[in-house]
């Protein structure tokens, strides 16, 4: 679910622009969703134009749905999170996007 702009959410008290930026979840295991604040705020830009920050955090919560799509009960590190928070605000550019890098066990890094 894409937020428009000044639209602020909450989650267990914390709030969206401050905590984070986006997340995703599960419904009974079985619908799978994300919920992407508009990033119009400073601590979601990462000192990117808006239209790079929305799909950075796009391609993050789309990794860490598909390999935690029930969040702590998939891929996720005790010590540093999932696999997108690892590499949190490391990013490249993908054709015409910016996407985040996601952590690679294989690897043993942000790629």
């Amino acid at each position: 679910m894409f937020l428009p702009p000044g639209v602020t959410i909450t989650l267990d008290g914390a709030a969206s622009c401050s905590s984070f930026c986006g997340y995703h979840g599960d419904i009974n295991g079985g619908t799978f969703y994300a919920v992407m604040p508009y990033p119009d705020c400073s601590g979601c830009l990462g000192a990117l134009p808006v239209l790079d920050a929305l799909t950075s955090t796009s391609s993050h919560e789309l990794c860490e749905a598909i390999t935690d799509p029930v969040p702590g009960q998939g891929w996720y590190d005790d010590q540093n999170g999932e696999i997108g928070d690892i590499c949190a605000w490391k990013t490249r550019r993908l054709g015409a996007y910016t996407v985040q890098l996601e952590w690679s066990n294989g690897a043993g890094r942000c790629m």
